[in-house]
């Protein structure tokens, strides 16, 4: 599913299940907590997935956020899509000062 959130491109993959608009809601809080310490975003992709049996921490997200020059990649896990949005922006944000 691609669409835009403050000029910003978002392309969001979800694997084997549909995305709701609770988890889409979720996914934009988190791009606008992290915009509000990165301003030159273009686009952000986020890929979720269910990985396997494990109920506790079974959520896994990768984020890859488009800025000019190099773009810049996390992964988070959790036993929510949100704990797991959360973990790959807090790893974003300490590569905003690497």
């Amino acid at each position: 599913m691609e669409y835009t959130v403050d000029n910003i491109k978002i392309d969001l993959q979800t694997v084997g299940f549909s995305e709701t608009p609770e988890l889409l809601n979720q996914v934009e809080n988190e791009l606008r907590r992290v915009m509000r310490f990165r301003q030159d975003i273009v686009a952000a992709d986020f890929y979720l997935r269910e990985e396997g049996r494990n109920p506790t921490n079974n959520k896994t997200v990768r984020w890859r956020l488009g800025i000019p020059g190099n773009d810049l990649f996390a992964e988070g896990v959790g036993p929510s899509w949100a704990a797991g949005l959360r973990d790959a922006s807090d790893k974003l944000r300490r590569q905003f000062v690497d």
